[in-house]
């Protein structure tokens, strides 16, 4: 059930964002008065092409998806290849283009990253056939296209119309932004209509966990058994329904909770940018299993050791590490972690 220990630093984030490889989270971002839907794309700058040649502006006419990534990102990398057919599919008219951030640096002024960037695409050959590049070391496109995204997560990927609009912009699977970049296309695609249809798909969750928990009453599978209806949520990336089957797994024996299944649950909250939903259960959390350090550790890892920490509760990061020290004991994998947190 655990996860195992954590590693520091970068280590902890490449976990918290790529969660379960297979999963990638489907949720819109807040299309509040900051969304840039609707306005003219950003400028481009990059410290580096590494594949393909250099682009300055948007042509007008053509269409563009323009994908934040990172290597060390499990569900960017899964999105790779059906980025590649997705370019291939209309040739001059949709252009594809990889941005990759959130690279370590060791200091603001280390460029060693961009050259494991380029190891790995130059490795990932034509399976990435696509334009490439690489953020600058003072993170500009981090700065203007990344974070007024407002999904927290990667892969985050923009949709730039014919008039070089933003269309859309969101972390959706490949089976979502090809069918919005179609919709772009033909010219029939309505943010509004996008926008409930994911309201609603929320709306479903319960629905369809009631649906899957129903499926898995005759599995053998101890994790269907246990945990009925998570684990077929997650297999088609619908994380909303899998947190409700967590839920109702919870509700009849809350022993499966503390037993390592509250990851599961705060893991699949990060992966959904709900940064609202993670500083609830995690203050839930930290009042129900004050004295259990491995929660308490596991908490103020996740809620601190992310790229985008400022959206967390503060002072719930530092009580989550302060309880768990205090917990730790001395042989505990995180009694000198949650000395380094503090």
């Amino acid at each position: 059930m655990r996860l195992g220990l954590f590693a520091f630093g970068m280590g902890i984030r490449a976990l918290i964002v790529s969660g379960a490889d297979s999963a990638a989270s489907t949720n819109l971002p807040s299309l509040a008065v900051a969304s840039p839907i609707g306005k003219p794309a950003p400028a481009i700058h990059v410290a580096e092409w590494v594949k393909g040649a250099p682009l300055d502006h948007f042509e007008k006419g053509r269409i563009y998806v323009v994908d934040f990534w990172a290597t060390w990102c499990g569900p960017c990398r899964a999105a790779i290849p059906h980025l590649t057919r997705l370019a291939k599919k209309h040739p001059g008219e949709i252009e594809v283009i990889g941005v990759s951030i959130s690279e370590t640096q060791e200091t603001p002024e280390d460029r060693e990253y961009i050259g494991r960037v380029r190891a790995f695409v130059r490795k990932m050959g034509d399976q990435m056939d696509y334009r490439v590049a690489v953020d600058r070391p003072d993170r500009f496109m981090h700065s203007t296209w990344y974070k007024p995204a407002g999904t927290g997560g990667i892969p985050t990927a923009y949709i730039i119309d014919r008039e070089g609009r933003v269309a859309w912009v969101g972390i959706g699977s490949p089976e979502d932004v090809e069918r919005i970049v179609e919709q772009v296309r033909t010219g029939t695609f309505d943010i509004a209509k996008e926008t409930e249809r994911q309201r609603q798909l929320e709306a479903d969750a319960l629905t369809r966990s009631a649906a899957d928990r129903a499926a898995a009453a005759s599995s053998h599978i101890e994790i269907d058994r246990k945990y009925p209806g998570y684990q077929a949520a997650m297999n088609r990336g619908d994380l909303a329904a899998a947190i409700a089957s967590l839920d109702a797994a919870f509700a009849g024996h809350p022993e499966l909770e503390a037993a390592g299944a509250y990851q599961w649950k705060l893991m699949a909250l990060l992966q959904r940018n709900k940064t609202n939903a993670v500083n609830a259960y995690a203050g839930e959390l930290l009042k129900r299993f004050a004295d259990n350090d491995d929660i308490q550790g596991f908490l103020s890892a996740c809620i601190v050791a992310t790229s985008e920490e400022a959206r967390f509760d503060t002072q719930l990061a530092f009580e989550s590490a302060r309880k768990a020290a205090e917990a730790a004991k001395p042989d505990s994998r995180w009694a000198q972690f949650t000395q380094w947190r503090l």
